[in-house]
């Protein structure tokens, strides 16, 4: 599947406006007023991850950026192909506790899952031994941190594999990344019309 097909079809979802709440109910958050958020109430945001699920069935997914494993427990809630999940979460000076991500994932996935919340160097030894075929990025970092998880994920993504990052719209950091790594690879640029844009790439 081209990259510009894949656009126009979760686009087509999308448009639906179903409302977020459904994709987050039973979803495990900090606190409860959280769910007020206009982002969590976005029809394009969150739902992008569910609705990519029913289009990729890949066996290998990979994700930078699991937070509360919002975002891939929603892919995983309509992709039912996955074999093996590796997330990655950044070391950072405030306290993160997988364990809400990992009970998201675990209510509608019941393969092999490995979350590792450190340093990208650190879990460059797990990724390297698997050819992923999608890989999301969800983070909003510097330039230089969105090209190495990019440069990571991409030399161990298969043939035909997909890496989809969000916030290219809203993050100029990651637009520019993205935008500079598919100039790099020779690919067009693709953004999905999502609350805070999408960029797909197929290597």
């Amino acid at each position: 599947m081209e990259p510009l097909e894949l656009k126009n079809l979760i686009e087509e979802k999308l448009n639906k406006q179903i409302p977020s709440h459904i994709f987050l109910d039973k979803m495990r958050v900090l606190d409860e007023e959280s769910r007020k958020a206009s982002s969590y109430n976005d029809p394009k945001y969150i739902p992008f991850f569910y609705w990519l699920g029913t289009i990729l069935k890949p066996k290998y997914l990979i994700e930078i950026g699991f937070k509360l494993g919002l975002f891939s427990g929603n892919f995983l809630r309509s992709c039912k192909s996955v074999e093996i999940f590796s997330a990655f979460q950044e070391e950072s000076a405030n306290f993160y506790s997988q364990r809400l991500g990992k009970s998201n994932v675990l209510d509608h996935y019941k393969g092999r899952l490995d979350i590792h919340v450190g340093l990208i160097y650190d879990f460059e030894e797990k990724i390297n031994k698997i050819e992923w075929e999608l890989a999301l990025i969800n983070e909003e970092v510097s330039y230089d941190k969105h090209r190495e998880y990019l440069d990571t994920v991409w030399s161990n993504l298969s043939l035909d594999g997909f890496i989809a990052m969000d916030y290219i719209l809203r993050h100029k950091p990651a637009g520019e990344a993205y935008n500079d790594f598919c100039r790099g690879k020779n690919r067009i640029p693709v953004v999905v019309d999502t609350r805070y844009g999408v960029g797909i790439i197929r290597k």
